[in-house]
């Protein structure tokens, strides 16, 4: 005979376990209607090039499933009128908060310094500023060139004296930013936009500096035309190295100077010319 108890457990068992697949089934069920929600966002309605300022006719409200909706998106058209993109956008592509700015704050570098930091200006050239290929955000070293001493105790020092130091601005072209210029044109007179990615006419970049590192650049510009030259670095690598000042007994070797001293060099004559039974050397 069958034990009732054992039977009845078995029933509160299954039941139980009954109800708890259909609680998860339930839960299941939910998250995927509410990832299959569609969610009103903004897409270009047509493709859009970089730097190109948005209008109405460019961009339309579509119904995207939540699960396929990136983050930073627009759910408005009036949210992005105005705004310029910084890069590319296709037909139907999400329109995104990081790849459109707005205009007004362009040119406005305070808001690209940091806390704590201050923007100093250096000059550029060819030469010193890596044949002007250093762009906004970049990342450079400083070496600084010194002369000091006068007459036989003058002497020459190099020194890298700052490491890992953020590019802001090269010329007017600012980090973050729209890399255009309005000029006008000198023959139409019509306002004209230039692209700045690709200028290589400025004279000057502008870095982020401690105040402490900005008092120091001041000294080494007024120290000397020239002295500043700045090397690129890759942008991943922050590392910091430790340096000594390079002289010319550290490049030349410390007998440099004294190498020929005291050596005298005999020349060798060209020929022989035989004079009866002597023979004359010929310089």
């Amino acid at each position: 005979m069958s034990n009732p108890r054992a039977i009845l457990i078995s029933v509160v068992m299954a039941i139980l376990a009954i109800a708890l697949i259909w609680s998860f089934v339930n839960q299941q069920k939910s998250s995927l209607l509410q990832l299959a929600t569609p969610k009103k966002i903004v897409v270009a309605n047509q493709d859009i090039n970089a730097l190109t300022t948005l209008d109405e006719t460019m961009v339309r409200v579509d119904s995207v499933p939540q699960n396929y909706v990136q983050p930073g998106t627009f759910s408005e058209i009036k949210d992005v009128v105005g705004l310029i993109t910084t890069v590319p956008i296709k037909k139907g592509e999400q329109l995104l908060q990081n790849k459109l700015l707005f205009e007004e704050t362009q040119g406005k570098l305070s808001t690209r310094v940091s806390k704590g930091k201050r923007a100093m200006t250096v000059p550029v050239t060819d030469i010193h500023g890596v044949a002007r290929l250093i762009r906004p955000g970049d990342r450079v070293d400083v070496l600084s060139s010194i002369d000091y001493g006068a007459g036989d105790r003058e002497k020459r020092e190099v020194k890298t004296v700052l490491q890992d130091i953020l590019v802001l601005a090269t010329g007017r072209y600012v980090v973050a930013s729209v890399p255009t210029e309005t000029l006008q044109d000198p023959i139409t007179g019509k306002e004209v936009k230039r692209d700045l990615r690709t200028d290589t006419r400025f004279t000057n970049a502008t870095l982020e500096l401690s105040p402490d590192e900005a008092q120091g650049i001041v000294f080494l510009l007024t120290s000397g035309e020239g002295s500043i030259f700045l090397s690129l670095r890759n942008s991943d690598d922050r590392s910091i190295e430790t340096l000594f000042t390079t002289t010319a007994e550290k490049i030349l070797g410390p007998r440099s100077s004294q190498g020929q001293e005291g050596v005298k060099i005999q020349r060798q004559p060209r020929w022989l010319e035989f004079r009866g039974t002597e023979v004359t050397p010929v310089y």
